[in-house]
């Protein structure tokens, strides 16, 4: 194997953007220097390896966090589409279920009709709560649109359970955004760092 050869497999420790930029150029110089220098000895190769070593550490570490400044980025973006999203459908819940109510509250509703459209206007203002959290700080929000998500979706569960009073559209709203919301808030972690490490 070529001392050249050997030298490219030691550019391996850069990151492949900065090699693919760099690469030419330190491999020239490398040239330059192994015709210049008495390369039979240890002493050269060790220089070498030192030299990629304390090189290349600073520049993966610029790489990361960058990469952790781009992940932050697109935390954010997700969050806040999914607070917009949930405010949105959150007053639609609330509107639906004053609408839905309405021409149930005509006859004489029971009690179990009337904690239903409670708990169904609560899970409509519990996702709207969450989508505000959410708008209003991204990553620190989580944990608490969280907790409002799972407790709207109990409440939407427990008014169906109570008195099936709800469209169709209503309960996959009721249903589907929460979870949706779930899925949102937590998709990231799986996907890089956490967003701990990455502020």
């Amino acid at each position: 194997m070529s001392a050249e050869r050997v030298y490219r497999l030691l550019l391996r420790a850069y990151p492949s953007s900065f090699r693919s930029e760099y690469g030419r150029e330190m491999t020239l110089i490398f040239r330059d220097e192994y015709r210049s220098r008495n390369t039979a000895t240890v002493g050269f190769w060790l220089t070498m390896l030192c030299d990629v070593a304390r090189s290349a550490t600073p520049i993966w570490v610029e790489v990361l966090f960058a990469r952790a400044r781009d992940y932050t980025r697109i935390v954010e973006v997700i969050m806040k589409l999914a607070g917009i999203l949930a405010v949105l459908l959150g007053v639609y819940g609330v509107v639906n279920a004053v609408a839905e109510a309405v021409p149930g509250m005509q006859g004489t509703p029971g009690n179990a009709y009337i904690l239903a459209v409670v708990l169904g206007v609560i899970a409509a203002v519990l996702l709207l709560t969450a989508g505000a959290v959410l708008l209003r700080s991204p990553v620190s929000g989580r944990r608490p649109a969280t907790i409002t998500a799972l407790a709207s979706l109990v409440m939407i569960l427990i008014a169906r359970l109570l008195h099936p009073w709800m469209s169709m559209l209503a309960l996959i709203v009721g249903i589907g955004l929460p979870i949706a919301l779930l899925a949102a808030l937590y998709w990231p972690n799986r996907r890089g760092p956490s967003t701990s490490q990455a502020a």
